[in-house]
């Protein structure tokens, strides 16, 4: 098995020894990226937002399966495609014609269902709606080795179909 490791310029071992006792390949992955989000007004809960995570709780985690009332956690609700932080800077016109042929990936419920010029006076139709919204536990939310926001998606949706319980992340 070839193992490949990215150390970002440092020395990672003494000898080729210790790669070959390795037995999983190994790539080191740090946030070199910095976000801008526009200006907005503090993070408050829309009524379209209240209302959203009232019908989506129900639904177990999009990564691992948990639910509320089996494993006795809160899921949480997670913007998928546009962050509310965001919202202000969206072409809405140009998201529209991607969102008229894209679906939930959790409910699989289609995204053209809105009216993108009412979405561009009140961005809160879209970004806090249920089609916009996927259900996480919060270690695949927020936790800085699972979550979503920290860890970069192509590696982050890889722990929904793991073979004889990998661990991709760590």
């Amino acid at each position: 098995m070839g193992v490949y490791f990215s150390c970002f310029g440092r020395s990672c071992f003494n000898s080729r020894e210790d790669v070959i006792n390795i037995p999983v390949e190994l790539v080191e992955v740090g946030s070199r990226h910095k976000t801008h989000f526009p200006p907005h007004e503090p993070r408050k809960s829309s009524a379209t937002y209240t209302r959203t995570h009232k019908n989506l709780k129900h639904l177990p985690c999009f990564i691992c399966g948990k639910t509320n009332e089996r494993d006795n956690i809160h899921v949480e609700t997670h913007h998928f495609y546009i962050e509310k932080a965001a919202q202000n800077a969206i072409d809405w016109k140009v998201f529209g014609e991607f969102a008229d042929n894209t679906f939930n990936i959790q409910t699989g419920e289609s995204l053209a269902q809105f009216d993108w010029n009412e979405v561009a006076l009140d961005p809160d139709l879209f970004v806090d709606s249920e089609q916009n919204m996927i259900v996480l536990c919060k270690e695949h939310h927020t936790s800085g080795t699972f979550g979503i926001h920290h860890v970069p998606f192509p590696d982050w949706i890889l722990q929904k179909f793991p073979k004889d319980k990998f661990q991709f992340l760590s």
